[in-house]
């Protein structure tokens, strides 16, 4: 290939591959842009300049190259790629990669800026919590509907699973002067009431130097 020369190939996806010759063999990859050629300005060694043929991909490229620098920076933090001996994983952990940058611009664009740690644990700890709320919510309709209203059984906590279990960064102890039973010592039948309770359950469970009952409130799966 000679330069300005390339070659071009589009994916039942329209996923668009080039390649194309400039001072080096440049590889571009791009849903976005389409089989369309524009110019470049080169300077030459004799410190002339020169115009050259490219695909549309490396316009828009060179256009936003800023934006590519700042997704590589952000990437480049906290990168989870790891080395592998199957193609794909790179591919995968790469793409994930990606995937966190694009959603933490957008999450600094719409809520309030956080570091680039505290946003990826938050959404490792969604992911990792969630649980299929339609099932439940399903579940629960057709219990209703063919029994009438549905009872809490005794071996249940007050908070349901979803809440009690997901999203563990909002849940923190408060204490408050009123007195209520734990609910973790109550499904063992012990007595305790404690000032401690659960801010967003609303649940009293015991938080002392005996006995950490918040703790299991939130990881047990009943």
């Amino acid at each position: 290939m000679k330069r300005g020369d390339s070659d071009h190939r589009f994916s039942n996806l329209d996923i668009g591959y080039w390649k194309w010759k400039d001072n080096k063999v440049v590889h571009l990859v791009s849903n976005f842009h389409g089989n369309e050629t524009a110019t470049v300005s080169r300077k030459e060694k004799i410190g002339s300049k020169s115009t050259i043929t490219c695909p549309v991909a490396v316009k828009g490229y060179n256009s936003y190259m800023g934006g590519v620098d700042t997704a590589d920076r952000l990437r480049a933090l906290y990168c989870i790629d790891r080395k592998s001996p199957k193609w794909w994983h790179r591919l995968f952990w790469g793409l994930l990669d990606i995937a966190f940058v694009n959603s933490y611009v957008i999450h600094g664009l719409i809520m309030e800026q956080t570091t680039v740690k505290d946003f990826r644990r938050s959404v490792t700890q969604g992911l990792m919590t969630m649980k299929d709320v339609s099932q439940k919510r399903k579940t629960s309709t057709t219990n209703t509907s063919e029994g009438g209203p549905s009872k809490r059984r005794k071996s249940d906590y007050s908070t349901i699973k979803d809440v009690r279990l997901g999203n563990r960064d909002i849940h923190w102890p408060s204490f408050v002067e009123n007195r209520e039973r734990c609910e973790v010592c109550s499904m063992k039948k012990i007595q305790s009431k404690p000032h401690s309770k659960c801010s967003h359950c609303n649940a009293f469970v015991c938080v002392n130097e005996k006995k950490n009952c918040f703790a299991e409130y939130h990881e047990v799966n009943l």
